[in-house]
């Protein structure tokens, strides 16, 4: 699936889920799609020069070799509230934080690709 187009797509998808989610108060969600949107929006900008990547680890190299400082703190973020939110679920303040990082993530690939990406109705 090394299709700049498709990635965008399930970027699109996961990140109007996590709206849902993170307004219905689902906060195990939010981690786990947050994560999700992430790693779709790298798999996306990697799929403009033709590469796929399998592993996480791979993912994180090529974040860190091609975004900024500020960028891959914010993914540095939403990736450990992953886990966070995975055993402390409860945590609203913790989902607001991934929520406010990805939204600085998603706009650095709003410029990045030249396209909106954030829902109309934003969490």
């Amino acid at each position: 699936m090394g299709d700049f187009r498709k990635h965008l797509s399930i970027a699109r998808e996961k990140l109007d889920a996590l709206t849902t989610a993170y307004r219905n108060k689902h906060h195990t969600v939010v981690g786990d799609l947050g994560t999700k949107v992430v790693e779709q929006l790298i798999e996306a900008d990697a799929a403009r020069k033709n590469l796929h990547f399998g592993r996480h680890a791979d993912r994180h190299a090529y974040a860190q070799k091609e975004f900024d400082n500020e960028t891959n703190h914010a993914m540095k973020r939403i990736w450990f509230g992953y886990g966070d939110l995975g055993y402390d679920g409860v945590n609203g303040n913790r989902a607001k934080e991934v929520v406010d990082n990805l939204r600085r993530v998603v706009g650095f690939f709003e410029q990045r690709f030249g396209e909106k990406i954030e829902p109309e109705e934003k969490p």
